[in-house]
This record gives structure tokens, sequence and C-alpha cells, in this order.
């Protein structure tokens, strides 16, 4: 390892307690600034009032710090943070969007899918614990996980401008909304082009601070900040309800779940090229274990599902420092600000325009990652058909009027009805069934 890259503290090694605490607060800015819109975002696609937003905030960081500790001390044993998955939050959003043309309220659907997230951990931990997870990866292709991305974008990007433009049920947009929204789009991508070191890394954080001042100069109306009698408060386990079985939550669930296990092993090869290691097959198992855990943690804490978050190694290589003390210090005072309802509250009154303007931004990074999957491809003339028809296919569906499929099961709607989901299923059925590689190369 070259001299000015080499750590400055590796795994097993301890800080003075002076560098521990901010090396600690390192982590928490980052984690708060990938953190603190999602419960905005999700929670007023599903429904939830300002209220319900805030507590959904409060109980995303509790839970989000018990699933970082679990892999830390117990998992893959990196320092790397389990956050609030890109890939759950946007099936929350498309199944709260179809949920109308389903006939089921969105009661109903948070519940359903507190017991989605929990049947799909539980897949997790059965494949983690048989070491079966190889073989379940194989079906997940650069041409799979390119479209899979590629196709969420689009399914979202929808819902991100609207929120931007403040477009309301009339459909006319606000333009104090999207003036706050292009000055916040255009900060997060200044500095995460042009800053250098910790700065780069809070480039979320410091456009959800500016923009907020932003928008409130401009006059663009906040959520209502709802005060709590109660200092401490510990989350509530199934805050939207008992637990309910949907077949077709349960099936997007499970492969949502899988898919994101792409992201647990591009955050390990990460970290491992980072710290110079080459750790054994038994770690992957472990890590994919304890994600499964964190799945079961998101539905019995009502909140997104979890995901290791690859750019914790980029964390590592900024800052020099690998030692988990101060990742576990940083856990801890996540756990913290879970157990703090004002500090939900104080999330939840984000203005929208300016939750949705950070989202769209950061999503340029998992746009960016789908392409570089299809950098991988070939691109002979079957891969044209892989991954051609399904990215045609799935975004035409998106643009079907409401209904289109009403006429069929709804196990199959939650399928058909959906472009992201009819799109990566299409995909796997070309690549692995109909026009499998061995044939055509």
């Amino acid at each position: 390892m070259d001299e000015d890259k080499e750590l400055l503290y590796n795994l097993e090694d301890r800080p003075p307690l002076e560098r521990n605490l901010v090396y600690a607060v390192q982590w928490l800015g980052f984690a708060v600034a990938n953190s603190a819109v999602l419960p905005l975002v999700v929670g007023s696609a599903l429904g939830l009032d300002q209220a319900g937003i805030a507590t959904l905030a409060q109980r995303t960081f509790f839970f989000q710090a018990l699933a970082s500790l679990l892999q830390v001390c117990f998992g893959h044993r990196l320092p790397i943070i389990e956050g609030p998955s890109g890939m759950w939050w946007g099936i929350f959003i498309t199944l709260a969007a179809m949920a109308p043309e389903l006939g089921k309220p969105l009661s109903l659907l948070r519940t359903d899918l507190e017991f989605g997230l929990m049947a799909a951990g539980v897949i997790l931990v059965v494949l983690g614990m048989t070491g079966l997870i190889g073989k379940a990866l194989k079906f997940f292709t650069p041409a799979v996980t390119g479209s899979v991305l590629v196709l969420l974008g689009l399914q979202l990007s929808g819902t991100f401008v609207r929120g931007m433009f403040g477009i309301d049920d009339g459909g006319s947009i606000d333009p104090k909304s999207a003036f706050v929204s292009v000055l916040v789009v255009s900060m997060v991508m200044l500095i995460s082009l042009k800053a250098r070191g910790f700065l780069k890394s809070i480039a979320i954080l410091i456009g959800i601070a500016a923009g907020w001042v932003i928008a409130v100069l401009v006059g663009v109306s906040s959520g209502e900040f709802i005060r709590s009698e109660a200092i401490v408060a510990l989350p509530k386990l199934f805050a939207w309800g008992t637990p309910t079985f949907d077949p077709g939550i349960v099936f997007v669930s499970v492969l949502t779940g899988l898919l994101v296990l792409s992201n647990l092993v591009a955050s390990i090869l990460a970290m491992e090229r980072v710290l110079d290691i080459e750790l054994p097959q038994k770690s992957y198992n472990r890590g994919v274990v304890f994600t499964g855990f964190a799945d079961i943690l998101a539905g019995l804490g009502a909140t997104v599902g979890f995901v290791p978050y690859s750019a914790g190694a980029g964390m590592v290589a900024l800052t020099r420092v690998a030692a988990r003390l101060p990742f576990v210090i940083f856990a801890f005072a996540l756990v913290i600000l879970g157990l703090l309802p004002q500090v939900g509250a104080f999330l939840a009154s984000i203005p929208e325009p300016v939750g949705y303007s950070v989202l769209l931004a950061s999503f340029c990074q998992m746009l960016g990652f789908g392409l570089k999957d299809y950098a991988r491809l070939e691109f002979t003339a079957r891969d044209y058909f892989v991954v051609g028809l399904p990215l045609l296919f799935g975004t035409g569906v998106m643009n079907l009027p409401a209904g289109a499929f009403a006429g069929i099961p709804v196990f199959a709607q939650y399928i058909l009805g959906n472009g992201f989901i009819a799109g990566m299923l299409l995909c796997m059925l070309l690549d692995h069934v109909l026009l499998p590689k061995k044939y055509f190369s």
C-alpha cells in the first residue's frame, strides 16, 4: 500500500479518546445525511401524517443503528453503515402508487410491507446460514442489475420531479418550489464534484440544510413541527399495525431482498480493497445473515429495508481510519438519536421540494451504478435483446393508464402493473431461460 494511502488506524486499532469522538461524529454526519430525508418522502407516499413521518424518522435511526451494530460486531465485522436502501424505498413508493388501482388502502399496504420485509429477511438468513447465497446471486447478472437500477430510476423520476416542482392535484407548478429545487440540486452536484474529503461526503446534508434555509426565505412551506411531551421514547414495534400477508407483496419483497445483496457484496469488496485484505467466504455468509436480520428489524420497526452502504469504503479511504471502535461509538450515538422524538419531528418538517431534490441528486449515483453494470457487457446482438426488451417493455408499462391491468388477478397485477418488476423479471427470463448466453456466445 502506498505511504500516502496507508491507514492511520486499522480494524483492531484503538485511537485516542478525542480522536474516537471526532471519527464517530464523521460517521454520524454521513449516516444522517443519507437517511434524514427518506422518512419524509416515503412517509408522504404511504399516506402518513406529520406525526407518523416524525416517528418513522425516529425508528429509522434506531433500527439502522442496531443493524449497523450487529454487522460490525457479529456479521462481516467491517465498519460499513447499514442504512435505508434506495431499492427498498423505491419499491415502497412504487407500491404506494399502485395501491389505489389494486383497491388496497394505504393502511393495509403498510402492514403488508411489514410482513414482506420480515419474509425477505428470513429468506436471507436461511441463504446465509446454508451458504446458498452464491447460487442465488448468479441470477443477478450485470444485465439484470443494470436494468433494475435504470428502470427504478425511470419509475421514480416522475415522483421526484412532481415533488420538486410542488405540483399539486391540479397539475400546476409552484415557481418557488421549482426555484428552490434547482438551487438544491445544483448545490449538491457542485459539492459532490468539486469538494474534497469529509466535506464531499456530506454534500447531501449540506444540501438539506442550505435548501431548508432558502425555502424559508422564499416562502416555501415546511411541514408542521410536532412537539412531543416525552423527551425520550422507545420506538414502537409494528407501528403501522399487526403485519398482514399478501402473496404479491411477499414476492416483490423477497425479490428486492435478493437484489440488494449485490450492495452487500459490493460493499465488502470495496472495503477489502481499501484495507488491502481478502476476507473468507464465511464473512460474506455472516454478512448475508445479518442483512437478513436487518430486514427483520425493519419489518418489526415499520421502516424501510436496510442495506450496507458501499460508500462506507469511500469514507474509510478519505479519512484513513478503519478502526471499529469509532464506528461502534457512532452506532450508539445513532441509537440515542432514535430515542429522541424531537429529532424525528425536526426532520419531518423538512420542506418537501428540498427532500425530493436531494433524492434526485443522490439517485444519479444509483443510475450510474446501473450504467456501469451495462458497461461490463459485451453488447452482442443477444445483449441488445436481453437489455433492450426489458427496458422498453418496463418503461412502456409505466406509461400505461391507471387500471390497465384491472381485469387480471391481483398477484399478476403486482408484476405486470409494475414496470420496474415486470422489466426485471423479463430480463431474468431472457438472460437465463429464453436466450441463455451459452447458446449465443
